[in-house]
């Protein structure tokens, strides 16, 4: 952490400082995050010897939860509200590197991570608004790159893949253009990107490679997709790209539905009943959990963008089906 500071020193600015009117927005947002039903699972710290999982201090070497990232926020503890997202992260990692992807904890983490990283995404938008610094967009480009890098999701990107010691003897013909997050930071120090897309090129490529060699309903897939949408949200402020157009499209992305599927699907859902949705609902709940988002004591509905494929093609035929027996019954 130390070097991360001198370097950001020589921009003259802390980013996202954590000032008393950030601290009162994450000690609200943090609070509610408790009050979910899936966050009863990390608001304490793990008593693995109470519940027997004498494998957990071997796989877990930073155990972290809720209540503690609270504490930490009472004592003033970060500086950054990079810092305080970085410690609520490594809660879902925990969870994410310890259980199953079909585990009921994998699920529980995975969508509490998609509220608090929208959540905090409310935040960093509010945050440049009031202090937008005028410094050279690479700059801010290698900060992101650094805080990327912070990311405790990031373990398995900041070096390149040692398939051979890793016993991935395909990795090379699957992927054919490798990258890590090591290799760009090189190359932003030898100022070898001719422009900030070109950079966050390589970046992306970097999430796509995790995608395609190990699926999108992977861990380390899982992962990927989240500081993917980490990066691009981050990307956009730096580039204005958020302020000219906040409603764009996620960009696609290989194994998972595109722009056009989505908004096809989308048109379909217009002509469902409002008990078709719900029984749409119940589809997703099945095989994608991570996609249903509660919005209050009684109201949930789908994220699209959180649909893996294969969920997407079941519900997508089944909004077919039901939208063509509404034309024969006319």
């Amino acid at each position: 952490m130390a070097d991360h500071r001198d370097k950001r020193a020589k921009t003259g600015f802390v980013l996202n400082p954590m000032d008393e009117a950030l601290l009162r927005k994450c000690d609200g947002m943090l609070k509610g995050l408790m009050k979910r039903s899936q966050a009863v699972h990390f608001s304490k710290p793990v008593d693995w010897k109470k519940m027997g999982l004498h494998e957990y201090p071997r796989l877990i070497k930073q155990p972290m939860d809720l209540g503690t990232v609270q504490e930490r926020l009472t004592r003033n503890h970060y500086g950054r509200l990079e810092e305080m997202a970085n410690d609520v992260r490594l809660v879902w990692k925990n969870a994410f590197l310890f259980n199953g992807a079909d585990s009921l904890y994998f699920k529980a983490a995975k969508a509490l991570s998609d509220v608090f990283e929208k959540k905090l995404e409310e935040f960093e938008r509010e945050a440049e608004q009031i202090n937008n610094p005028q410094i050279d967009t690479m700059e801010r480009c290698r900060i992101l790159l650094e805080d990327m890098k912070g990311n405790p999701f990031s373990e398995w990107f900041r070096d390149p893949v040692d398939h051979e010691n890793l016993g991935l003897t395909d990795y090379l013909q699957v992927i054919k253009e490798p990258q890590d997050l090591g290799s760009i930071g090189k190359k932003l120090e030898r100022t070898a990107y001719m422009s900030p897309e070109d950079y966050a090129r390589d970046v992306r490529l970097v999430w796509q490679n995790a995608i395609t060699y190990n699926s999108a309903t992977s861990m380390f897939g899982v992962v990927a997709h989240i500081l993917w949408q980490t990066f691009d949200r981050r990307f956009a402020l730096i580039t204005n790209l958020a302020s000219v157009d906040p409603g764009r499209p996620i960009p696609d992305r290989l194994g998972w539905p595109s722009f056009q599927q989505k908004k096809k699907f989308y048109d379909l859902c217009t002509k469902l009943t409002l008990a078709d949705l719900n029984q749409m609902v119940s589809l997703v709940q099945r095989t994608c959990v991570s996609a249903v988002q509660n919005c209050g004591d009684k109201e949930v509905e789908v994220d699209v963008d959180e649909l893996d494929m294969e969920t997407f093609n079941k519900v997508m035929a089944w909004a077919q089906q039901k939208t063509k027996s509404v034309k024969t019954d006319q």
